[in-house]
């Protein structure tokens, strides 16, 4: 899956929500499957383990969506999703390949096909534009308490709003979401990247010994939505040598079952550039001949 076609459908859902006219949040997706003429439904609560599909029959298109699970911001995420099926090109036409009915489990989990990829940047696009992200965050660290802020406004999930954040925001952040001792998947900003040579926690690895590990142990953490708040080290996480202290914000994801880790710290720059431009200095001036004056 090439980085291109993710931003590019992610800048797709961005255009659609401008074409329909939104300039603040939030973005309604079942409105504007409404003006597309498209039929959107819930699946009965009894109905588990998809998150939502889209249907192709001659002319006419359908939407379902999971009630199960009881995240509104999700099941808006899902209708979202499904219509990146319906804006995205070639979309239609690989799914007719098979049936004309798709089946979708919506949510940036790691290991989907391409299309649920570009399926969930396009939803993040439309449900939350870069511009109106950057107004809420603002430019400084994102951490737990402006996801909230984020997902309340967007009425998006948190989980979608904390990666949305993630990739808007200039600060070095991580967020991983987990279930029991195992990772079920992780995003990092391009900046937090840079922070060392990093593993990547992929889908089923197991979590280090961590705050979130010992929060994941009792499972009234995650049913309750409880918070806590610890320190870690990007070495305790991420098997690198620096040993730089973060703040490991977690919080319990209800029925959804799964556990939010936000990885941020006091202790990088107040301003990237700035350090950036420190370290040019430092290293301009290191370089520079020093000639003795008066000769």
């Amino acid at each position: 899956m090439s980085k291109f076609r993710i931003q590019m459908a992610r800048r797709q859902g961005e255009q659609k929500a401008k074409e329909m006219g939104y300039d603040c949040f939030p973005i309604d997706p079942f409105a504007i499957a409404e003006a597309e003429d498209i039929v959107v439904e819930p699946k009965a609560p009894d109905q588990v383990g998809v998150s939502g599909g889209i249907i192709f029959h001659n002319d006419n298109v359908g939407i379902f969506y999971a009630t199960n699970i009881k995240s509104e911001g999700f099941r808006r995420f899902t209708v979202a999703h499904e219509l990146g099926h319906y804006f995205l090109e070639g979309h239609p036409e690989e799914i007719l390949k098979t049936a004309p009915i798709h089946i979708s489990k919506a949510g940036f989990s790691q290991g989907t096909s391409s299309i649920e990829l570009e399926a969930d940047h396009f939803a993040s696009g439309l449900l939350m534009p870069t511009r109106l992200v950057g107004e809420v965050i603002g430019g400084s660290r994102i951490g737990l308490d402006g996801i909230v802020a984020l997902s309340q406004l967007a009425e998006c999930s948190l989980t979608a709003s904390a990666i949305r954040a993630a990739e808007c925001s200039d600060y070095p952040m991580a967020v991983v979401v987990s279930s029991g001792d195992k990772v079920a998947y992780a995003f990092m900003s391009e900046s937090f990247k840079t922070l060392d040579k990093l593993s990547f926690l992929r889908k089923g690895v197991l979590l280090p010994h961590t705050h979130t590990l010992q929060f994941n142990r009792d499972p009234k953490n995650v049913e309750y939505s409880r918070t806590v708040c610890g320190e870690t080290s990007l070495s305790q996480w991420f098997s690198c040598r620096r040993c730089l202290a973060l703040d490991e914000e977690i919080i319990g994801l209800g029925g959804y079952g799964f556990t939010l880790t936000v990885l941020s710290s006091e202790e990088l720059a107040e301003d990237p550039d700035d350090e950036a431009h420190d370290e040019q200095e430092q290293l301009v001036d290191s370089w520079t001949p020093k000639f003795a004056r008066g000769r």
